[in-house]
């Protein structure tokens, strides 16, 4: 049983609702064999036009570049991306989604959208903003610059 002053602690809070949401990313992403994080490295590359150099990547997962090389390579082995040597910068390693991937997309969406839907359809508009805002604004503060 969780102590009550750890349920006032907010910092306790927001650590329990981000393993309790990997929790439900982990269920609606099962029948992908996909992982939470690699579906995270995943939507950056869709949501970009070009391929992501591994270091862009590790910037923006917030993740550690030998963290983000291994799963980048579980990626590769299972499909999901490519790995090519930029033709610029041989020391650059670019990373591409695969036809599989990008074939998925939508599908994949929308089953993390039916997912979390009950969950999010138990707040109304106003409180999902609000929420968002402050989460985004917890951000900021802590030093996230893709705000």
């Amino acid at each position: 049983m969780i102590p009550p002053q750890l349920n006032e602690a907010l910092g306790y809070s927001i650590y329990r609702v981000n393993l309790l949401f990997r929790r439900e990313l982990i269920q609606a992403l099962s029948e992908y064999g996909i992982t939470p994080e690699q579906w995270q490295i995943q939507s950056l590359l869709w949501a970009s036009k070009d391929p992501l150099n591994q270091r862009e990547i590790v910037q923006d997962t917030l993740k550690d570049k030998h963290t983000v090389s291994r799963i980048i390579n579980r990626m590769v082995r299972d499909g999901w991306v490519t790995k090519t040597i930029s033709s610029k910068d041989k020391r650059v390693t670019k990373i591409a989604l695969t036809e599989k991937s990008r074939s998925l997309r939508e599908k994949m969406q929308t089953t993390l959208f039916t997912h979390f839907k009950s969950i999010f359809d138990q707040f109304g508009m106003e409180e999902h903003d609000r929420m968002l805002n402050l989460l985004k604004k917890l951000r900021k503060i802590l030093g996230d610059d893709s705000i």
